[in-house]
């Protein structure tokens, strides 16, 4: 009797393991989990929400009056991490439910147990990373956005000019998430570009309004 025939029955057996180095392994984590899309999809969702939160501050702030970078940059930060706290744990909940899910189908299918296995550590692994993704976009978006005001802050460019910067940040930001998702889709990135940027346009004469 060989080797193999004594394994105990419902035992999965790896193949594979995981390469050293830290982001080489949660690169092949991803691979195993066929995760790399659904978290791009993830960042650029909640960094769109945060880039439109900002815009939706800072021309609502300047145009009800605010001349003041503190208001701004509180309100637009306090925004942004509300955003990541939320995206955070939104992520984690519905990514661990799905990932759970597949597990258990796979194992009904394959009549095994994967605890302790690689499929078991690339979930894991993917749930917290899909979390992550969730959560820091926003505030990535909110804390780029916000950089003209700091800048602002320490007298290196009038409010004014901050105020015009931080929309074309805010508007390349749009474009190039947009771009993003027409790479994902495989379809014209500077169409979706456009569609993310009138988005936004929309979104700033909406504020206009409400202000007025």
């Amino acid at each position: 009797m060989d080797e193999d025939s004594r394994k105990p029955p419902g035992e999965a057996e790896e193949v594979e393991i995981a390469p050293a180095g830290f982001l080489n392994k949660i690169n092949f984590y991803l691979k195993v989990s066929d995760a790399g899309e659904i978290l791009r999809r993830y960042f650029v969702m909640n960094a769109f929400d945060g880039a439109l939160t900002m815009l939706g501050i800072v021309l609502g702030s300047f145009l009800a009056g605010a001349r003041s970078e503190k208001i701004i940059l509180g309100a637009g930060i306090s925004a942004g991490f509300a955003i990541g706290v939320s995206g955070f744990v939104g992520g984690f909940l519905t990514e661990r439910a799905e990932r759970e899910k597949e597990v258990k189908e796979l194992e009904k299918a394959m009549l095994i147990n994967l605890e302790g296995t690689l499929i078991e550590e690339a979930t894991r692994a993917t749930i917290i990373i899909a979390a992550l993704a969730s959560g820091v976009s926003p505030v990535l978006a909110a804390l780029i956005a916000s950089i003209p005001f700091m800048l602002s802050m320490i007298g290196i460019m009038s409010f004014i000019a901050a105020v015009y910067a931080s929309l074309l940040i805010i508007a390349s930001m749009l474009f190039s998430l947009g771009a993003m998702l027409g790479r994902i889709s495989g379809e014209s990135q500077i169409r979706y570009g456009l569609i993310m940027l009138t988005t936004g346009l929309l979104v700033g004469l909406l504020s206009v309004i409400l202000v007025h």
